[in-house]
């Protein structure tokens, strides 16, 4: 089974900031997200810092976890 990689050098850190955004709005610490979305919490943290490699499997499972779509989690600022 192949899965699609997010590339690490086009958009961890926007990711990473809008997981860390999301999260806090819901006032789950990293450890209640990562149990939701079935990840650690240090690979949340490594999530957040901009140092992770995303899968679309784990981007489906945080849309799911902070309830919000796919589109949300990887959006781009503008400007």
């Amino acid at each position: 089974m192949i899965e699609t990689v997010i590339w690490h050098s086009l958009l961890p850190v926007t990711i990473g900031e809008n997981i860390r955004k999301f999260r806090k709005e819901l006032k789950l610490s990293q450890f209640d997200l990562a149990k939701k979305c079935n990840f650690s919490n240090y690979m949340i943290s490594k999530m957040e810092r901009g140092k992770h490699d995303f899968r679309i499997t784990e981007i489906e499972k945080l849309s799911f976890g902070l309830n919000k779509n796919i589109n949300q989690i990887i959006a781009i600022k503008q400007g």
